[in-house]
Formats: C-alpha cells, structure tokens, sequence
C-alpha cells in the first residue's frame, strides 16, 4: 500500500512540473503576434529615443514583428510613463526609462503613479558615467580644491543642469549635502542650452554625459574634475571618480525598459533575452562605444533592486534637500 502511494505521489509531481513548464511555454507561444509599441516619455533624438530605435527595435524583429516607437514628452516623463502604467499588460506595451524614472517619487510632486507597483522591470539596457566639468577660469584643478573654493565662497559657485529634479541637479545636490558646501543651482531646458551657458561662463560647472562634453573638455572650453561612476572612463583615463577624489557620492546614468504591472513573467524573461543578445551584437557594441555607453543587459531581478536601491536614494536626497518638481 505504501508503495502505491508513493508512486501516486511520483506521478503527481511529474504532472506538477508538465503543467508548469505548458504554462511557462504558453506565456510566450506566439508571442509576439503582432507590433510592439514601446513608449519614449521623450522627444524624438535622445538616448531613450535611440535604444527603441535600436536595440529593442532589433531585439522585436529577432520574433518577426516591427516595432512602434510612440513618442510622449512632457511633464518630466511623467505623460508618456503614465500611459504605460494604465497600458494593458500583454506584453505589447513597453516603456523606456532613465534616471528620471527612479527619480520621480523623491521629486515629483503628485507622481500620477507608483514607479515600483506600476511595471515590472525587464532589463538595464546600458549606463554611463556624467563628468563633472568646471569652466577653465574656475582656480580649481581638483576635486579638493573645488570644494574648498566652495566653502570659501558659499552660494557663489553655480552648476548647471537640465531642469530641477535631473540627474545632473541630484548628483549636485548630493555632492552639497556630503561636502558640507553649498552651491546654487541653474537649471536649463535642455543639454545644448547648458553647456552653451558652462562655455560663456554664465555657470562655473555642470554634471553630464561623457559624449556631449568630450569635445570641449578635448578644446579646452571646460576642464574635467571627475567622472561620478564606480570607474574612470577609456576616453577620460586620467580623470579620477568622485570616490578617488575623496567624496562617496556614485552617480551613474542609466537607461532601461519596463512593462506594465502584470505582465507575464515568462514574456519579461523572453524579451529579455532577446534584448541582451541585441546588444551583444558587434555593430550595436561600436554604436554604444562611440557613444559612451556601457552595454549592460542585467536580468529582471537585477534591474529591479537597481531601481529600488535607486529610488530610496534620491527620496532621502530629494527630502534633505527639499528638491519637489511640480
């Protein structure tokens, strides 16, 4: 009789473990059967823009399918990032997201949805470093130096950023809190108009990405300080990070996608998947590089504590420092 029961058992687990890995397969059987749109809470031109165009766009025709890339600018990411949260969660709506993501629910005032409850993480496409860089007059040569020219001077050193509640805004923002200093901030509509502004000396600094910067810091226009990730950059191997410099602030630029809350974890594992190989391919390797990107490709479960980790972060930052965007 034992023996009955245990063969019983034996045959029960087998059909466990069939109906499982059937329902696993019938997440991304046919998947996908139709365009996917990915939603670029951007205008057209930028590095969200880009990775849709390109690696995603290349990872969805691997499954015989096109891609639609649905531009939604406005309101700091918030419009187009809003429609993918009340997207149907199917597979075919994506979104892609960057530091304004991980950002929103420490500076956002009324954030029209919840960032970590909202969508599932699929991959980190890639990230980078921003530079600190100051205009060549600024007397600092070093980290060290700048810092002590800030607490000689307190509220006379401005940076730039790309608007309040940017990566650039919140990297300073940081550096003030654990230096002890205090400089002012100036924000701008836009990457162009503020390293037009560093150039003409209208701000003394600004933290941003390494390719928009490297032709003036090579022309002499601006002088690199530092570069706020966990290493130096190729293209920068003489500029030191913010840790070497003394300061323990990391700061690093990143890109990646999401989809709807809900969504089946084994079409998440699948467009993963196809998204890693996209970047692994020779031709998108050089397109990053030149473009000073990190290729990265992390698994869902990755990204996730990323964006978690990330999130925590800037509410402790955004509140110390009372930074809100309307």
């Amino acid at each position: 009789m034992r023996t009955k029961y245990w063969w019983r058992s034996v045959l029960l687990a087998g059909l466990a473990i069939a109906s499982s890995a059937a329902f696993a397969q019938s997440g991304t059987d046919g998947y996908p059967a139709k365009p996917v749109r990915v939603i670029v809470p951007y205008s057209p031109g930028g590095a969200n823009d880009i990775f849709a165009r390109t690696v995603i766009t290349k990872a969805i025709a691997e499954f015989g399918q096109n891609t639609i890339v649905d531009n939604r600018a406005g309101g700091n990411t918030t419009i187009g990032t809003q429609l993918a949260a009340r997207a149907a969660p199917d597979g075919y709506t994506l979104l892609t997201v960057d530091n304004a993501y991980t950002a929103g629910p420490g500076v956002q005032v009324n954030l029209p949805y919840d960032t970590l409850k909202d969508f599932v993480r699929i991959t980190m496409i890639a990230l980078t470093s921003p530079v600190l860089v100051v205009h060549p007059s600024l007397p600092a040569k070093t980290v060290k130096e700048l810092i002590a020219l800030a607490k000689a001077q307190p509220g006379r050193l401005t940076y730039g950023s790309t608007g309040s509640g940017t990566t650039g805004h919140l990297a300073f923002a940081q550096f003030n809190l654990v230096t002890g200093i205090n400089m002012v901030h100036v924000p701008y509509k836009g990457g162009a108009p503020q390293v037009t502004a560093l150039i003409s000396g209208e701000v003394s600094m600004l933290m941003s990405q390494p390719a928009s910067l490297l032709p003036q810091i090579k022309s002499g226009r601006m002088r690199a300080l530092a570069v706020s990730g966990v290493k130096r950059l190729p293209n920068l191997p003489d500029v030191p990070t913010l840790q070497e410099s003394g300061v323990p602030v990391v700061v690093e630029a990143f890109w990646g996608v999401v989809a709807p809350a809900g969504t089946n974890a084994a079409i998440v594992g699948k467009l993963q998947e196809a998204i890693e190989r996209s970047l692994k391919t020779p031709e998108m390797r050089t397109r990053l590089d030149e473009m000073q990107f990190q290729a990265v490709g992390s698994t869902p479960a990755q990204f996730d504590e990323f964006v978690q980790r990330e999130v925590t972060r800037w509410i402790g930052v955004a509140k110390a420092t009372s930074i809100k965007v309307d």
